[in-house]
């Protein structure tokens, strides 16, 4: 595997976020500018889902944006968190095949539940941009009861560099990326499945205006949680925070 042709890698040394920088590229852009990476050593003011502050010291991790123009309908752009999780997560696999990595709906990366880093989808304009924060080394404090942090030093990526593991990813994402393009998000959100391992577990999913528990039945065709409550109400969810409660039977239902 290997880049596309006009993909382009710039590294900055501090930003206040690699996003920042990549939507500085397309405003100035006078056509696409599909495969510019943005990689920064520090991000002073890096964002992570629903806005809460990522920590992004320098060093500690990867930070990197990719920027995208994607060819298919905008109501399947929000499955390209999936294709960018996937990328990651194949990605470590092929560094590190010890590592058993999982994925956490919608765009979290876990190592023996622990949180390793995560994706954070944007659209913007006609291009889309594709954050992505993973640990490599000093994993933060996330100050939540529910969820530790861990990094990739903890599992013998102690001398694994930020452009390196970026190299590898983009590899997997150029990939992927062309799949989702050619056959849409069916194949690759197949794939997320079978390494989230959420489908017949029962689940509780934090929302903005109280939880819903049930079981998740499977992932709709634009990557959205389908959980049945014990109302045998279908749920179709697609923003929250997910906690597995246990294993729990499918076929019942």
């Amino acid at each position: 595997m290997s880049l596309p042709v006009k993909w382009q890698i710039d590294e900055v040394a501090s930003a206040t976020s690699s996003s920042d920088l990549a939507r500085a590229a397309i405003d100035k852009a006078t056509s696409s500018v599909e495969g510019h990476v943005v990689i920064v050593g520090e991000q002073t003011a890096g964002r992570g889902r629903s806005g809460r502050h990522w920590v992004s010291r320098p060093g500690d991790g990867l930070y990197m944006s990719v920027v995208i123009h994607p060819l298919r309908e905008r109501i399947e752009w929000p499955s390209l968190s999936f294709v960018a999780s996937l990328s990651v997560c194949a990605a470590i696999e092929d560094i590190l095949p010890a590592i058993q990595p999982k994925l956490k709906w919608p765009n979290d990366l876990l190592v023996e539940g622990k949180k390793l880093g995560g994706i954070l989808l944007e659209a913007y304009g006609d291009h889309v941009i594709i954050g992505c924060g993973i640990n490599l080394k000093n994993a933060p404090d996330l100050s939540d009861p529910d969820w530790q942090a861990t990094d990739l030093s903890h599992y013998g990526a102690g001398a694994l560099a930020p452009r390196q593991f970026a190299d590898a990813i983009l590899q997997r994402l150029a990939d992927y990326y062309q799949i989702w393009q050619d056959a849409g998000p069916a194949p690759l959100l197949a794939r997320w499945q079978d390494k989230a391992e959420i489908i017949g577990r029962e689940l509780s999913v934090r929302l903005s205006g109280g939880t819903i528990s049930g079981c998740c039945e499977a992932l709709g065709p634009d990557g959205s949680l389908q959980l049945r409550d014990e109302t045998d109400r279908l749920h179709h969810i697609t923003a929250g925070d997910v906690l597995v409660m246990g294993e729990l039977d499918a076929a019942r239902h």
